[in-house]
């Protein structure tokens, strides 16, 4: 297949998705092309056989933020790439990670090329639906644009029925999860099973972009109270706008000696593999790549049970998940584990047998099968599995 995906160039989830799947694609032999605003940070292979098209190589944008306030400048000139590559390269299908600005791009691509466009597939990531899609002036064009699509999938079974409420959609998204790399993210040791015992001081791990809709400063006040009940440490890795005030309340309280800030890194995995729990305090996920990423890693996680969470984290065995912003359950669960070596150990190796269920060449396969099944669809073979022309099947 001759495939284009657009994404953004940040650490985000939807950014590091669009980039390893666009690259495991090409080393499986798909001619693939790659539109981004500056070159993506992290995990960009040069050698992965993907053609790298950035409006600004030299961009100074800053890796953690989500860059959505495009110029029409540089949407004009996305547009323009995209249209030139598609009659270069004659592309089969245009696939967006995350709609804002990409969707814009993808009607302008319909508009212009009528039936000669390729197909266009978005999938849905988060705030472009539960923020962007309730916003007056965005979430209807935004809805129009999405009903037209030839193939619509989101993260998780809760994002794809929030979808079809924000916008209005007759039919559902088609699930495919995000995926992990379990050659990247594995637990200590070499066995692979999560059975390595983590020694010392009960260490809480943190991941996040540090937006207001992962509540770091509840995440903080989560972490005074366990530290009133155990000696515990807490790692921070990440940035972004709401880090100084999470930091500004530990440091109230003076507990700033048992924090350490590693900054936004692509190197997540070794300190996953040093911590005991990963805690999130999001007041809403679509799925939770941190949450995956921590249990390929052997790391039970405590989370709130909202949005796809649920979908990701097994209650009682892969870690906990409790009510949003009950902070006393989120500490008595974690200081039960925390005390509790022997319980940590075996919700230790369930998780890392679970996340095989999300590894990026299973991942990756369905991703194909989907593609495939709508190229099958405009050929006329058999019905398409997407949302907008072709009828709707939900991925298991």
């Amino acid at each position: 297949m001759r495939i284009g995906i657009m994404c953004h160039s940040s650490y985000g989830g939807s950014g590091r998705i669009g980039l390893e799947s666009a690259q495991e694609l090409a080393r499986r032999g798909h001619r693939v092309h790659l539109f981004t605003h500056t070159v993506p940070w992290g995990r960009w292979d040069p050698g992965a056989g993907v053609t790298l098209h950035c409006l600004d190589r030299d961009g100074g944008r800053g890796p953690s933020g989500l860059y959505l306030d495009w110029s029409e400048e540089d949407l004009r000139a996305l547009t323009t790439r995209v249209l030139a590559l598609i009659a270069a390269e004659d592309l089969d299908l245009l696939h967006f990670h995350y709609a804002l600005p990409f969707a814009l791009v993808a009607a302008q691509v319909k508009a212009r090329l009528q039936d000669a466009a390729p197909l266009l597939v978005g999938t849905l990531h988060g705030t472009e639906v539960s923020l962007y899609g309730r916003h007056p002036a965005l979430g209807p064009p935004l809805g129009r644009i999405l009903r037209g699509l030839d193939g619509l999938t989101t993260v998780s079974l809760s994002h794809a029925r929030l979808a079809v409420r924000v916008f209005g959609l007759s039919h559902a998204p088609a699930v495919i999860p995000n995926f992990v790399d379990l050659s990247h993210f594995r637990p200590p040791g070499t066995n692979g099973n999560g059975g390595a015992r983590r020694n010392g001081r009960p260490r809480i791990i943190h991941v996040s972009n540090f937006r207001a809709v992962k509540d770091p400063r509840g995440l903080a006040a989560i972490f005074l109270k366990a530290r009133a009940r155990l000696d515990a440490e807490l790692w921070l890795v990440g940035d972004g706008p709401e880090l100084e005030g999470a930091m500004a309340l530990l440091q109230r309280h003076g507990v700033e000696q048992d924090v350490r800030h590693f900054g936004l890194t692509p190197r997540v995995a070794p300190l996953l593999k040093e911590a005991h729990l990963l805690l999130m305090s999001s007041r809403t996920e679509s799925f939770c790549l941190a949450a995956l990423e921590a249990m390929a890693c052997g790391v039970p996680v405590l989370a709130p049970r909202v949005g796809g969470l649920p979908e990701v984290v097994v209650h009682g065995t892969t870690g906990f998940l409790y009510p949003q912003g009950d902070q006393i359950q989120a500490v008595d669960l974690a200081a039960d584990l925390l005390t509790d070596p022997g319980r940590r150990l075996v919700m230790s190796r369930a998780a890392a047998k679970h996340v095989r269920n999300f590894s990026h060449t299973r991942i990756i396969t369905r991703y194909e099968n989907f593609y495939y099944g709508l190229l099958a669809w405009r050929r006329g073979q058999q019905p398409g599995n997407g949302n907008g022309r072709g009828p709707v099947r939900l991925a298991p």
